[in-house]
């Protein structure tokens, strides 16, 4: 009976609760992040540029910024999600 409950205590495996995948995630994480930041300031540096320059294609320029800001904006968020549920 006692040898029973030492077998018992002694066979308890302590798993770890952080595993490799999860430190890879954070890097990940990190790396949207600032792909979305140097995207929001890309569309600072065009909006300041275009109010001190006047040009004949700045509103192209800002449609693709906005469509950069959007487009950067949506990969983001689908991929932080995809990386925080995998």
């Amino acid at each position: 009976m006692e040898s029973n409950m030492f077998d018992e205590i002694l066979s308890v495996d302590l798993k770890p609760f952080v595993g490799l995948g999860d430190i890879l995630k954070i890097p990940l994480i990190l790396l949207l992040v600032g792909c979305l930041f140097y995207s929001f300031m890309l569309f600072l540096k065009v909006r300041i540029l275009m109010d001190t320059v006047e040009s004949t294609g700045s509103s192209k320029v800002k449609v693709l910024t906005y469509l950069n800001l959007s487009i950067s904006l949506l990969v983001s968020i689908v991929g932080t999600i995809i990386i925080v549920l995998g």
